[in-house]
């Protein structure tokens, strides 16, 4: 009978299972986001075996974790390397936000990893894959924060965004930071990320429905507003003296779908302005 690992995808349960299977190399691997997810695998899978659970009820220090996988003096190639990569634990976390991340990849990478540097080498296609998905959610994360624009609605500062990746909280506190007297929303399908709640008398950081978003701000005021800006901008606009392609280079293609108002922005540069003169919006 072989033993499997059952580990929660989290920084703390990935860096627990590489552990483990250095010291059972034999072992199989199982991922859950939970213990109920984990269950429903099992029983899906009619499995009749011993079960180890990793990461569940941890309340291990993450960097004592790191400390444990690479050696104690694991920070100093951090501290010292010219490449501006990111530390360990940031980098385990960017690979598991991923689309397409596989866990037992990541966990398998890190075992097979002796020490810091050898997570960028690339030496093994394991550590390419892991680098590679790194980078393209870094790059995702840099894009929304250099181009989704939000806007006021009912005195909450709102963005709705399409990330490639699961960084929603990520930019959610960003935006918080950035914005830290007032409150901030970031919503992608039926949820909605809240920063600075405590503005609204929530907790300072939540997760809600899209719903009770909307319950929070029903109007939409900056709309009247948003919309006037439109029509001064464009009647103000000297086409002979657009430079479209600078203006593309500002606002690169594949960063026009991270928010509605980039998306608009793109629009824009593409298709240019409509025939308007500051006079039609006086007309009667």
């Amino acid at each position: 009978m072989f033993l499997i690992i059952g580990f929660r995808t989290t920084v703390e349960g990935v860096l627990l299972t590489c552990l483990k299977l250095r010291q059972l190399p034999n072992a199989q691997l199982m991922f859950a986001e939970d213990l109920e997810e984990l269950q429903r695998k099992i029983d899906f899978a009619g499995l009749e075996t011993d079960l180890e659970l990793v990461g569940f009820e941890s309340a291990a220090l993450t960097t004592e974790l790191i400390a444990r996988v690479f050696g104690k003096h694991w920070n100093h190639h951090v501290k010292f390397s010219s490449r501006k990569e990111p530390d360990p634990i940031h980098f385990i976390d960017l690979v598991l936000r991923h689309a397409d991340c596989d866990p037992l990849e990541l966990v398998r990478t890190l075992s097979l990893s002796e020490d810091v540097p050898s997570l960028f080498s690339g030496k093994m296609q394991l550590q390419q894959r892991c680098y590679r998905c790194m980078r393209e959610v870094n790059l995702s994360y840099q894009r929304l924060c250099m181009f989704a624009r939000p806007a006021f609605v009912r005195g909450i500062l709102t963005v709705d965004i399409k990330p490639e990746h699961r960084i929603e909280d990520m930019f959610c506190r960003w935006l918080a930071r950035k914005n830290p007297d007032l409150p901030v929303a970031v919503v992608h399908g039926d949820k909605a990320w809240i920063g600075n709640g405590h503005f609204v008398g929530l907790d300072r950081f939540i997760v809600v429905t899209s719903s009770f978003l909307g319950n929070l701000a029903s109007m939409n005021v900056s709309d009247e507003v948003e919309e006037l800006w439109d029509v001064y901008y464009d009647s103000q606009m000297i086409d002979r003296r657009r430079n479209k392609k600078q203006a593309k280079k500002f606002q690169p293609k594949t960063a026009s779908s991270v928010s509605g108002m980039s998306m608009k922005d793109r629009y824009k540069v593409e298709r240019g302005i409509s025939p308007c003169k500051l006079g039609d919006f006086f007309e009667i």
